[in-house]
C-alpha cells in the first residue's frame, strides 16, 4: 500500500473513531428532582458518556460544546440564563426556585461541525419540581425528554411534535440497558423498578435536503435526562 493510501486510509479511521465518540458523549444535568421554594437548588453539568463509564474533563468537551448556554425555565413560563462555573471535570451551579410547579433546566446546543458534513446537537434537561403547582411553559428545543412527575412515561418532541419511532436508550443503577422506540404519540413507557439514577437519551438524524445552503448533508440530536429515583 503506497503512501496515499496509507493517508487516507488513516483519516477514513480517525473520521468514523472521532464520529462514534461523539454520538456516544452527550451532555447531562444532574440535579434532584425536588426543590423547596426560596432555598439554593445547585445542579452540574457533565459531557460523558456512562455507559462506557467514561467522563471528559472540561479541557478535552468536543468541539465547542463547552460554549453552551443554560435557561431555567420557570412554572410561569419565565426564562432565565443561568452563568455556570466550569470545574476540571464540570460546570455546577445553583438557582433558588421562587415559585410553585415544575422547573426545568435546559440546554440546546449545536457544535461547530468544522469540516464536517453532519452537525451534532446536544439537548439536556432536567426537570424539578416544587411544591404543587403545575407549568405553563413550552418546550422549545429542537429534541426534546420530557417525563410526567409522578409517571415513568417519557415523551419524545422533535421539533414541538410528538416522534413516533423515536429511539430512546435507558441505563439503569443495576447497569443493564433498556432500548426503546417510541409510539404514535411520541411517548413511551421505561421500568424505573430500581433505586438509583437512570440516564435516558434519545436520539434523532434529520437528513438535510441535496444543496442545502447550510452545506450539511445531516444533524444528529440527542436529548438526555439523568433521573433519580429514591
Amino acid at each position: 500500500m503506497n503512501t496515499q493510501n496509507l493517508k487516507f486510509l488513516y483519516l477514513t479511521i480517525m473520521f468514523f473513531m472521532i464520529v462514534a465518540g461523539v454520538q456516544a458523549h452527550a451532555l447531562w444535568i444532574h440535579t434532584s428532582s425536588k426543590a423547596k421554594k426560596g432555598e439554593e437548588h445547585p445542579y452540574r453539568i457533565y459531557y460523558a458518556d456512562y455507559h462506557e463509564n467514561a467522563i471528559e474533563p472540561v479541557a478535552n468537551w468536543y468541539s465547542d460544546v463547552k460554549e453552551f448556554e443554560l435557561w431555567l425555565i420557570s412554572p410561569s413560563g419565565k426564562k432565565t440564563k443561568l452563568e455556570p462555573t466550569a470545574t476540571d471535570e464540570y460546570f455546577r451551579g445553583a438557582f433558588v426556585p421562587e415559585e410553585d410547579g415544575e422547573y426545568r433546566l435546559e440546554i440546546s446546543h449545536t457544535a461547530d461541525p468544522g469540516e464536517s458534513k453532519t452537525a451534532y446537537q446536544f439537548n439536556a434537561y432536567a426537570q424539578i419540581w416544587v411544591g404543587k403547582g403545575k407549568s405553563k411553559a413550552n418546550v422549545e428545543n429542537d429534541l426534546a425528554l420530557i417525563k410526567g412527575q409522578k409517571s415513568s412515561e417519557y415523551e419524545v418532541l422533535f421539533k414541538g411534535n410528538p416522534l413516533p419511532d423515536g429511539e430512546l436508550l435507558v441505563l439503569g443503577p443495576d447497569a443493564k440497558t433498556q432500548e426503546l422506540k417510541t409510539g404514535k404519540n411520541g411517548k413511551t413507557g421505561i421500568d424505573l423498578s430500581e433505586t438509583g439514577i437512570y440516564f435516558a437519551e434519545a436520539t434523532h438524524t434529520e437528513k438535510l435536503p441535496e444543496n442545502d445552503p447550510s452545506g450539511l448533508k445531516a444533524i444528529w440530536r440527542c436529548a438526555t435526562q439523568a433521573i433519580e429515583v429514591n
